[in-house]
């Protein structure tokens, strides 16, 4: 079967972790590149990052919080032994792999998997890599593998207000992101930030590291439709100059990159997938919750 799912389970509060069968993609990823994941016949498709992977077993691990539609799906109705559709890849270009020298590479909610592959390969090369997870209690994953990694693993968590409504309680994480990046560059010199997470994350973050005149990295995740640069839909600007993160990236310069713009256009397809998910919901209150 291609692409079959060897291994499923949660991880933690929205967060499934796939061990999927791709030998071509586990043969040739490198830390930093995605794949684009199609699950479902006539489903849309999805930009995903391998956390880890065998190239002689041919296997790849996706941790995928569940979102929005597809990747409800995913988490429901998948089960180990299934396939899946597609797997595109690998895709993108790797991250630089040379001694940057003190590493902060930071990741708020599930980002911190794609910062996996990247700060172990890093604190392989002889990088001091010292990794930042923020995110709400309940959601913490890969802290062992981490802890197994890199130099040091700092965890900061934010338990979730039931009286607050969701953007407020994330507000509450942006806050404890900030704070902590501002305390850790207070009190110790870094030679490169990274970051992977929410566009408005990754501003807030580097808003900070620029005051300490830090060099900083960005992965960024714009709206991705064919992963090869020809759809459009990924372009942000970086430097003046108009790139595609799925060609070009997708990690930046994150002294160059147009954060108004970008964070403007990730939320441009929002209304659509609020209506794509409300309409799966209603499908499976009709159907008993067995869809």
């Amino acid at each position: 079967m291609p692409y079959e799912i060897l291994d499923k389970r949660e991880i933690a509060m929205r967060n499934t972790w796939y061990k999927i069968y791709a030998p071509h993609v586990a043969k040739k990823v490198k830390p930093g590149q995605f794949v684009i994941v199609r699950a479902f016949k006539n489903g849309e498709r999805v930009p995903l990052t391998p956390v880890m992977w065998d190239r002689e077993e041919g296997w790849i691990v996706l941790v995928v919080f569940t979102r929005g539609k597809t990747t409800m799906r995913m988490a429901s109705e998948l089960k180990p032994g299934e396939g899946i559709l597609n797997v595109a890849g690998p895709l993108g270009n790797p991250a630089p792999m040379k001694k940057f020298g003190k590493i902060l590479a930071v990741g708020a909610y599930t980002g911190i998997v794609e910062v996996y592959p990247i700060a172990r390969a890093w604190q392989e090369l002889g990088n001091d890599v010292t990794t930042l997870h923020v995110t709400f209690e309940p959601m913490v994953v890969l802290r062992d593998e981490f802890g197994n990694a890199v130099g040091r693993h700092v965890v900061e968590t934010v338990p979730i207000d039931p009286n607050l409504d969701f953007p407020t309680n994330m507000k509450n994480v942006t806050k404890r992101l900030v704070e902590k990046v501002r305390e850790m560059l207070e009190k110790e010199h870094y030679d490169l930030v990274f970051m992977v997470g929410p566009a408005g994350d990754q501003r807030a973050v580097f808003n900070v590291v620029k005051e300490f005149g830090v060099p900083m990295k960005a992965d960024l995740h714009p709206i991705m439709v064919d992963g090869t640069g020809m759809c459009g839909a990924c372009r942000v600007t970086v430097g003046g100059e108009v790139k595609f993160a799925c060609i070009d990236g997708p990690e930046f310069d994150a002294y160059k990159i147009d954060w108004d713009e970008l964070i403007h256009r990730s939320g441009f397809y929002s209304p659509m997938e609020r209506i794509a998910m409300e309409e799966y919901m209603r499908a499976l209150q009709a159907d008993g919750g067995d869809q």
